[in-house]
């Protein structure tokens, strides 16, 4: 459906274009050391964009209990937690191709791709953003029975990646920001990214994103579980 796809792929561009020109300024920071702010945000809109990914997934289940599609899948023979898996995997779909947009976008802008190693480490963070994202909204999603439930799975997305280090590495953060940033799973996702972005594929901040992904899909993973048990599963 175009109205629920277009939305999550042009919102990221929208804030790519509008943060890069917005504040740009700051890219001369020492603690930013040198790059440009383009390529700085570009692991940012990538990993926002699997976050919409993800909330598609939630709002077309939500839309498929309304008009009744899902109760036909229940009964059918197929096992129950393909309803989770399968707007899953489609999330990670659309995050591939929504990264690549913003990838085209930034090679306009002058950003050249950081490698075969780094780019394949920004489109994995994304996806595995869009999993993780995908679990919370479904699990909204199975137990609200409502569309109307989309602004909730669409908050927490956003503080999650507004109150990270989404506008500044964490050297230049400080006080509560920086407290909230440096427990919060996102922060790490990002900046496995942006060190394959910016300065190559680093062991010390894959290490920290691969266990903050791991641990978000399994505990998103267990409450959209929980959702689907409430479908009788």
């Amino acid at each position: 459906m175009p109205s629920v796809f277009i939305p999550s792929l042009v919102m990221p561009l929208f804030i790519l274009v509008a943060t890069a020109g917005a504040f740009r300024g700051i890219g001369g920071l020492p603690a930013f050391e040198g790059s440009s702010y383009l390529a700085f945000t570009i692991p940012m809109a990538t990993v926002m964009g699997g976050g919409f990914s993800g909330i598609n997934a939630g709002m077309t289940l939500a839309r498929d209990m309304e008009g009744g599609f899902v109760d036909r899948l229940v009964a059918s023979p197929s096992p129950r937690v393909a309803l989770v898996l399968g707007p899953a995997l489609a999330a990670m779909s659309r995050s591939a191709f929504t990264t690549t947009v913003i990838f085209i976008a930034g090679l306009i802008g002058g950003v050249a791709l950081p490698g075969l190693a780094g780019t394949l480490i920004v489109y994995a963070v994304a996806a595995a953003f869009s999993v993780a994202t995908a679990c919370w909204a479904m699990g909204v999603a199975l137990l609200t029975g409502t569309v109307q439930a989309t602004p909730l799975m669409q908050v927490a997305v956003f503080v999650s990646i507004f109150f990270s280090v989404a506008y500044a590495p964490r050297e230049a953060q400080d006080g509560w920001l920086r407290s909230i940033s440096d427990v919060n799973p996102v922060t790490y996702l990002l900046e496995a990214s942006r060190d394959a972005e910016l300065t190559g594929v680093s062991l010390s901040s894959l290490g920290p994103a691969v266990l903050a992904a791991a641990g978000l899909i399994a505990a998103l993973g267990a409450f959209a579980m929980l959702g689907l048990r409430r479908l009788g599963a």
